[in-house]
């Protein structure tokens, strides 16, 4: 997934997917949970730099901060759980506003029953992660055929188990966020589609803005869905895309959906963009947005385009050739 905020360069207190999830004032909340541990301010994070064939990496690793919540978090009350979660640790994959504080809250109370177990996981941080992040996006690099030097900043945080990374566009360049608690064989997928978007977000000068129209969101996940079938081809089409029943399900409605994302590719509101990617889209399923991407790539790598090519549109154009090739889909 690919979210495009602007994040100042001391790296604000709370980010979340592809958004920002605005820091809500939890004084008023706090006060009446006797159990709840005064305040604190998060652990600082300091990065750690690498680099490999012309490609750097600046990773922080949130999962000290994350450790620190959880041992606060212990005993608490589910309500003091969140309130704690909120003060020092505060990331989640989620959209901003009302509905995404609520997916934050979810996650956590259904994942809270889990960390014990992944606790030697979560300990040995991004140093842990297999594959390596420098390794996958130097070969995501070649795939775009991405001109060197190349940076762009990664955050390792603890998840709710949802494997949910997510790209975000900074002030200070593309930024790629990984959960931790994802197992390895889940993340040699998903690593190499964000690294795609941080690529992706450098070679076609993206503006850093979270609401863009609906036809760049399915353009950018459909590149990227794409490039991960490159770097690893032979799969089924549903590894690239998502869970075999969601695939086998929408594929056969391909039609619809393509018809109802066609008329709303200029949309760039939140709930529009939400509606077509986490939540019930036309026919009442989620992610309708990346099969509509995963189809329209396809039919612009079958027409000869390539992915180089394709990573270096620019964004005022994107929208009309997505629309161009959705509607051609169609006829």
């Amino acid at each position: 997934m690919v979210v495009l905020v602007t994040i100042p360069a001391t790296w604000i207190r709370k980010i979340t997917m592809n958004y920002l999830l605005k820091r809500r004032t939890m004084l008023a909340g706090i006060a009446g949970l006797a159990a709840t541990p005064a305040l604190a301010e998060k652990l600082t994070i300091m990065p750690a730099t690498v680099t490999g064939d012309g490609v750097t990496l600046s990773i922080r690793d949130y999962s000290r901060r994350f450790l620190d919540f959880y041992e606060a978090a212990k005993s608490l009350t589910p309500d003091a759980r969140y309130a704690v979660w909120q003060d020092r640790y505060g990331f989640a994959a989620v959209p901003p506003g009302p509905q995404g504080e609520a997916v934050a809250r979810k996650l956590l109370d259904e994942a809270w029953p889990r960390y014990a177990s992944a606790l030697p996981t979560i300990r040995a941080g991004a140093a842990g992660m297999m594959p390596a992040p420098l390794d996958t996006a130097i070969r995501i690099a070649d795939v775009l055929r991405a001109p060197r030097p190349l940076k762009f900043d990664i955050i390792a945080y603890v998840g709710g188990f949802e494997e949910n990374a997510f790209t975000v566009g900074t002030a200070d360049g593309p930024l790629v966020c990984l959960p931790i608690e994802m197992a390895p064989d889940r993340r040699a997928m998903v690593m190499p589609h964000e690294m795609t978007h941080a690529v992706h977000m450098t070679l076609a000068k993206l503006p850093s803005s979270y609401e863009r129209p609906l036809g760049r969101v399915v353009f950018e996940e459909g590149l990227a869905m794409r490039a991960v079938q490159a770097l690893k081809p032979g799969l089924a089409d549903f590894e690239y895309v998502g869970q075999r029943p969601w695939f086998d399900a929408a594929l056969p409605l391909r039609k619809e959906i393509l018809t109802a994302i066609a008329s709303q590719l200029d949309a760039s509101d939140g709930p529009t963009l939400f509606r077509f990617t986490m939540g019930q889209g036309a026919t009442g399923r989620e992610r309708e947005a990346y099969l509509a991407g995963w189809l329209m790539t396809g039919e612009l790598l079958r027409q000869g385009r390539t992915l180089p090519e394709l990573a270096r549109i620019p964004a005022d154009r994107i929208v009309s050739l997505t629309r161009k090739t959705i509607l051609s889909m169609l006829t």
